[in-house]
């Protein structure tokens, strides 16, 4: 991937009115690294009950305070809430590593939990820039009809607007485009931002926490409501 900052847009931009050509050449190295997931499990009540999956991203590009703290901070509030609601079925948890390679922390989640996919009560998807100070905006994905409403409500109970609902049927971004292929039930939101993939996006000026309290309200009433039916 070649990376140009924004500040050549317009250079760029009349390079391919005029449909000039360009010729890219990269040296590449590849080198084995280790990475990880972290997954957590709330125990349910019944365990005969399809489980209720809780993932976000855990990895990115820079220092992606803004790009992956919402949602991580909302994934770690999800889990207090499941502990304290006693859920009757089970809630799986994974930040998962490997977003920016074609998520390929999620993929060895859901290879080593064949059936998964399609199994789950629903997933939710706590996806990039939840609460990010720099150019906000929110965008809402869900399986259906029934997802997207439930997600609709809470948000709309939590002060929290949708700035954009994408289209029915078609690949969503992010990881919960591993679910729709799976044929799973998902609610994702992902957020906008100005500073993503931008070696800016570090300190506590690049998020809303009240922004990111409203998102955890939200979160926690879905999650509780999915969770403990």
């Amino acid at each position: 991937m070649l990376q140009v900052a924004s500040e050549e847009a317009p250079f760029l931009t009349d390079c391919a009115q005029r449909g000039a050509k360009a010729l890219l050449t990269a040296n590449a190295e590849r080198a084995p690294a280790a990475a990880f997931n972290v997954t957590a499990v709330i125990s349910g009540i019944d365990k005969s009950l399809p489980p209720l999956v809780v993932m976000t991203p855990r990895s990115g590009w820079w220092w992606c305070a803004s790009e992956r703290g919402g949602g991580l901070v909302c994934w770690l509030e999800i889990m207090r809430a499941m502990h304290a609601a006693k859920p009757v079925r089970d809630v799986l948890f994974v930040a998962s590593s490997g977003h920016e390679l074609g998520h390929l922390g999620l993929d060895a989640f859901i290879a080593r939990r064949p059936g998964l996919v399609p199994a789950a009560k629903a997933w939710i998807h706590l996806g990039a820039n939840i609460g990010a100070a720099q150019g906000p905006g929110n965008n809402l994905q869900a399986s259906d009809d029934e997802m997207e409403s439930t997600m609709a409500e809470a948000m709309t109970t939590a002060g929290l607007r949708i700035d954009r609902r994408h289209p029915r049927g078609t690949a969503p971004r992010g990881e919960a485009e591993n679910v729709h292929r799976g044929g799973g039930r998902y609610i994702s939101i992902i957020g906008n931002n100005d500073l993503f993939h931008n070696m800016s996006d570090r300190g506590a000026d690049a998020v809303d926490l009240k922004t990111i309290e409203r998102f955890v309200a939200a979160f926690t009433a879905v999650a509780t409501s999915l969770a403990c039916a």
